[in-house]
């Protein structure tokens, strides 16, 4: 099983939730490697490798905004495991996000790279192999409950799970929990695919959520919750502010269900890898915007990415893309398998939404592509336009 290395924690400070640049990891350890060498000392041996797999995926869910709220279950599995400063999304809507997710593929490679609202018109996932197929044909069970609509599309995401089903937020606990009391007995390993909606709209905050963040009634009028629109076309101040705020509460919400899966898997927990991410993040004002549009600005890219448990090293990278997260997650559970990116990525990032390209090639320096035009930031300094004083 190959090693998974975790960088160094920079000491520059950070700016608006960007982490700066880091050195990159396979150079430092291979420093490490050598001086221990030079000093007569072995190698530290891999970690072993886990029993079982639960991915957590939170929908719409940005990094920077994630770390602003309380959120202490997440913040506590991201200090017992593996975290990453920039990881990027390959898309910044679910589906293509989640075909990465599932092919380890950016979408360049599996080409699924469509615009949202075609429910019933899109066509089938390529005929890649997905994460479920290859746990299968190493004798995993394979389970993946879900919240988003675009899942439940007949398209073949549920490719290779034995049981692929829709399922709310609410229960996602308890659900956990009743599978999971069977696992120490059964003999088998066993992979969990969970995708929160989160985030998304329409917002729905407990009312815990709502009185912590100051949020009036008059907002959830709807059995749909705050929607998007209200915020992105009204244009009232008022409306997005509250929307903001209920991003918030509802990211709050969403660590309590977090938690509520950590201690479901408290029976295995010694023995099983977590992988928390999101596919996408969310725009909430920036330039006007409100959503997940036709864009490939930060918002939507930037995103959390926590790996905890057997089979990693805890630690920090400086940046990840979702597409490694399958070879990262095999490798873990001590299976080869040639993906089409491979962990640790060693390459720039890249994400596309309808043709608008991204590359992100050194944590630093962001260039885009949209059409004709083409724009470089330093996301050091996202405000500043490129120039010798921003080198």
């Amino acid at each position: 099983m190959r090693p998974l290395y975790a960088g160094a924690r920079a000491s520059s400070p950070r700016r608006e939730g960007y982490a700066p640049h880091m050195r990159s990891p396979p150079a430092l350890f291979a420093a490490l490697w050598l001086v221990a060498a030079c000093a007569g000392s072995p190698a530290p041996p891999p970690p072993p490798a886990a029993r079982h797999a639960v991915i957590i995926l939170l929908d719409a869910t940005r990094a920077d905004v994630l770390a602003e709220v309380h959120a202490p279950r997440i913040a506590s599995l991201a200090a017992s495991g593996l975290r990453v400063e920039r990881a990027w999304a390959t898309a910044t809507w679910t589906c293509p996000s989640v075909v990465s997710l599932f092919t380890g593929a950016f979408v360049r490679t599996h080409g699924w790279d469509l615009a949202t609202g075609a429910l019933d018109r899109y066509p089938p996932l390529p005929a890649l192999p997905t994460l479920a197929e290859v746990l299968g044909d190493a004798g995993f069970t394979r389970q993946g409950l879900h919240a988003n609509v675009y899942l439940a599309e007949d398209l073949g995401f549920d490719r290779g799970f034995d049981e692929w089903r829709r399922l709310a937020d609410e229960v996602v606990g308890q659900e956990v929990a009743r599978r999971v009391s069977a696992w120490p007995g059964d003999g088998r390993r066993h992979f969990l695919y969970l995708h929160l909606n989160g985030p998304h709209t329409g917002l729905s905050p407990s009312p815990e959520a709502r009185a912590r963040w100051a949020l009036d009634e008059r907002w959830f009028g709807t059995r749909h919750g705050l929607l998007i629109d209200v915020a992105q076309r009204g244009r009232d101040p008022a409306a997005r502010a509250a929307y903001r705020a209920a991003y918030r509460a509802v990211l709050e919400d969403t660590d309590r269900r977090v938690g509520d899966v950590l201690d479901a898997l408290a029976p295995v927990r010694s023995e099983t890898l977590v992988v928390l991410l999101a596919d996408h993040g969310e725009e909430l004002g920036e330039l006007g915007v409100f959503g997940h549009g036709w864009s490939v600005a930060e918002p939507l890219l930037h995103v959390p990415l926590v790996v905890a448990g057997p089979g990693v090293a805890p630690g920090v990278r400086p940046t990840a893309t979702l597409a490694e997260v399958a070879d990262l997650l095999t490798d873990a559970l001590g299976i080869d398998h040639p993906w089409p990116v491979q962990s640790p990525w060693q390459g720039p990032l890249a994400a596309e939404r309808h043709g608008k390209l991204a590359i992100l090639a050194d944590g630093r320096w962001k260039g885009m592509w949209t059409g004709d035009a083409r724009e470089v930031v330093d996301l050091r300094h996202p405000d500043r336009p490129p120039g010798p004083e921003a080198g």
